[in-house]
This record gives C-alpha cells, structure tokens and sequence, in this order.
C-alpha cells in the first residue's frame, strides 16, 4: 500500500530523518533537497535516501569526508556517502564548469549523488552529467535526461563514478509538481526517525504552554 506526500513533506521528513542519525544541519538540508529533488521525477528519492541514512546511523561522520588529495575521490570508509559527497561536489562545482572530470572511488546509491549535482546544474544555468556503470544521468538547469540502462539508477553501490559538464541529445524530462506515492511501510521508518528530532515534553515546557492564566484584553 502506497500514500501520497506532497513535495515539501519529502523535503521536511527527510531532513529531519538526516538530523536524527547525526547529520549536521547543512548536510540534512541538502538530504532532504536531493529526496525532494529525485521524487519531483518520479524517482525513489526517499527510498533510496532512508536507506543510506540507515547505513550512517551510528558511523562517525568523518569517516565519509571525501579525501580528494590525489584526483580520485574516496573515503575512509568502505564507500562514499553520496550526500557528504554530493555536498562537496556542489561546492566544487567551478572544477567541473572549467572542463574538470570529478573521478569518485566506491560511491553508495550514486543515484542521490546525481540529484545534488542537479541542483548545482540548476544553480549555474548548465548541464552537468553523473555516470556509473551502464547509465548516465544529465541534470539540466529544470530538468533531467536519463541515458542507458535504467536498471542501474537503483544500484545500492559502484566501484566509480564520474562528474563533468556536459549537454545530452536525448529528451528533457521536467519535474512534476504532484504528490509522490511513498510505501506505507517506508514512510513509517522515515516517520520514526524525523520523530526522533523532536525534543521529549518537560514539566517545564508543558507549563509553558497555552495562553496562561492572565488575559490582557
């Protein structure tokens, strides 16, 4: 059974969901931007995002930090974090529009990687082009273009990927603007973890609230 939420609800639980497993706010904001971002197309952006947030839980952060030290991205750990890395690609982006190809060592769900490198795109009014295994994925300024196989778009991990500027001569896909069906089961878990950001009820904060005694009318 599915449920539909509208996109700001992706947005908002997914960031909270980020927060919960001890992502900072900066990174959780880009989260829930890169789950919003993937399920204005269609594609499993929260899904794929509480799946990766799982993997993080309970990690130390720094572990995912990409060493770009010599010319291929990796982390200390076993892969990349595609949202730690996503997020430094965005502030590297100039690399890419000056003809730099950004080379990633093992990268999990490559997929969310892409959804932060288009909105990079977005915000420099260019194409910037994603590629791992069979499939290539070219974010345009308001739009996508999927090229190969389309399979690979859900892999939970890959040996390498790419990032560079580029144009795609194949059909522009524009973002919807409709509610997007999540999985009763998945929304659940997402639900659990943006709860989890909420700070327990004190008898102090149950004191507070409301209007109070006096009325100044």
């Amino acid at each position: 059974m599915k449920d539909k939420y509208t996109l700001a609800e992706i947005e908002s639980y997914l960031r909270k969901a980020a927060q919960a497993v001890g992502l900072d706010w900066g990174i959780a904001e880009e989260a829930g931007k890169s789950a919003r971002w993937l399920a204005a197309f269609g594609l499993p952006g929260p899904e794929l995002m509480l799946a990766q947030l799982q993997q993080l839980e309970g990690k130390d952060y720094h572990d995912f930090i990409p060493d770009c030290s010599d010319g291929q991205w990796r982390a200390k750990s076993a892969c990349l974090c595609p949202i730690i890395t996503g997020a430094a690609l965005a502030d590297r982006a100039t690399a890419m529009l000056e003809g730099g190809v950004i080379k990633l060592d093992r990268v999990a769900y490559p997929l969310l990687l892409a959804a932060t490198v288009g909105q990079a795109a977005h915000y420099h009014r260019t194409v910037f082009t994603t590629k791992w295994a069979g499939v290539s994925v070219h974010c345009f300024e308001n739009g996508l273009s999927v090229e190969g196989n389309r399979d690979d778009l859900l892999i939970s991990e890959v040996d390498s990927a790419t990032c560079r500027q580029g144009q795609a001569s194949i059909s522009l896909q524009i973002p919807s603007t409709l509610a997007y069906a999540v999985e009763t089961q998945i929304w659940a878990k997402i639900d659990r973890l943006a709860f989890r950001t909420y700070a327990p009820a004190t008898a102090e904060s149950r004191a507070g609230a409301g209007a109070g005694m006096i009325d100044n009318d």
